[in-house]
């Protein structure tokens, strides 16, 4: 800077006295010979980090062309410039550097452009499907407003983003429209508690294609027909079941069809409200009802034909008592039409008498078992000396004694106790012989 400022002065001084070109020559000679003279043996390194400089610059300013986004690279080429000078191996590192970030940021650009591109394609083509610009369009522009900001990734991610909402858009859009016009076809007019629910799904559909979201509108609505057609035939079911239900109510008289014509209202309200479900369950409960009314009445008729044999099977006495008195109520159940009551009551004396009969027999088992036991060993206490005034032996007879007669008054128990009794009574008779 000095040799040029002291050329740009020549001419001034050439009008000047000799005085003043002399003060002038004096004056560059100081700063200029210092730079003219001076080696410190790294001359070629600058040479070279200035070419490398100059290539840097023409090579960045190349790819800076039509973007902002070289502030790293330049960056580092004015450090190189800061430091190169005096370093010019630093200076280099650092021209390396920043054509290698350059190079990095130019490539990164050009894919970000390429995607820019793709995305641009898709959301046109789902602007042609919808007849509007949508979702897609605002995040694609929120990407070029983040590209100009010089945010790559950001603008990146917002392009993609773009591009895969557009493509769900234009791939499902007209799907979902077909599906939802096929939905309310198969609807109509039809009302009822099920229809309800399909209506609001269809509204739900509705709602989806307005927040773009057709993917989600088509997976709800796909089904409706379908369902349509479950709801035809469940309401079909249903008219059957109510219908069969009348034919067994109107064929059948019991104490009980005040009740059964109540539920059958219920069950024909609940089919013209369209809720084929409880419909079925209310028609279908009372031909139920009917049917095991009607089967208890058959079962109550045919065990009270042979109550002679019921009344044969309950023993006498006080442990009999109570089952006399069921079975008399069961009858007079019967008398009153109330079949299911007397036919419950039956059943349940039925299983007790089997059960009371099982440990008769059992108990009979025993008393046969120890009766001639006894007869043996009274034979051998004769033949002992051990006769009929032996104490064991007039104990022994009693028990035995004590459980027939237990065991004909149906009570087990005693029975039981008292051969037990027998039972050790004898085995100390044993003992004496």
């Amino acid at each position: 800077m000095t040799t040029i400022g002291f050329t740009l002065a020549i001419p001034v001084v050439l009008g000047s006295n000799l005085a003043s070109l002399l003060i002038m020559s004096i004056a560059a000679s100081f700063t200029t010979i210092p730079i003219l003279f001076t080696k410190d043996g790294l001359e070629e390194e600058r040479q070279d980090f200035s070419e490398q400089l100059k290539d840097a610059e023409r090579h960045i300013l190349g790819l800076q062309s039509g973007n902002t986004l070289m502030q790293q690279p330049n960056s580092l080429l004015k450090m190189a410039r800061e430091q190169g000078w005096k370093n010019p191996e630093r200076g280099n590192e650092l021209i390396t550097e920043a054509k290698r970030e350059a190079t990095r940021i130019a490539s990164f650009v050009s894919d970000v452009e390429e995607i820019r591109e793709q995305s641009e394609i898709s959301v046109n083509k789902a602007e042609i499907v919808t007849g509007f610009p949508g979702r897609p369009r605002k995040i694609f522009e929120d990407a070029l407003t983040e590209l100009e900001n010089g945010s790559l990734r950001a603008s990146e991610t917002r392009f993609r983003m773009a591009k895969s909402e557009a493509e769900m858009i234009e791939s499902n859009w007209q799907k979902a429209k077909e599906a939802i016009d096929e939905a309310e076809k198969a609807i109509s007019d039809a009302q009822g508690h099920l229809v309800q629910g399909l209506r609001s799904t269809l509204s739900e559909a509705k709602k989806a294609m307005e927040d773009e979201d057709p993917q989600y509108a088509l997976a709800i609505v796909s089904e409706i027909p379908s369902q349509m057609d479950d709801v035809e035939g469940l309401m079909s079911q249903a008219r059957k079941s109510l219908e069969e239900a009348k034919r067994e109510a109107s064929s059948y008289d019991s104490i009980s069809n005040g009740d059964l014509n109540k539920r059958l209202e219920d069950a024909k309200e609940a089919l013209d409200s369209g809720n084929a479900s409880l419909a079925i369950g209310l028609s279908e409960g009372v031909t139920r009802s009917i049917r095991k009314e009607s089967e208890a009445k058959t079962t109550v008729q045919r065990s009270l034909r042979q109550v002679k044999s019921i009344k044969d099977r309950i023993p006498v006495g006080d442990s009999g008592s109570e089952w006399s008195r069921r079975l008399d109520e069961a009858k007079l159940s019967a008398d009153a039409g109330k079949w299911i009551e007397a036919a419950e009551c039956l059943s349940a004396l039925a299983k007790e008498l089997d059960d009371f009969h099982s440990r008769v027999d059992e108990a009979r088992e025993m008393l046969e078992f120890l009766d001639g036991d006894w007869i043996k060993l009274r034979k051998t206490l004769e033949s002992s000396g051990f006769g009929a005034d032996n104490k064991d032996r007039i104990s022994t007879e009693g028990y035995l004694a004590a459980a027939e007669r237990a065991l004909s008054e149906g009570q087990i128990d005693d029975c039981l106790e008292s051969l037990g009794e027998a039972d050790s009574s004898m085995e100390v008779l044993r003992r004496l012989v």
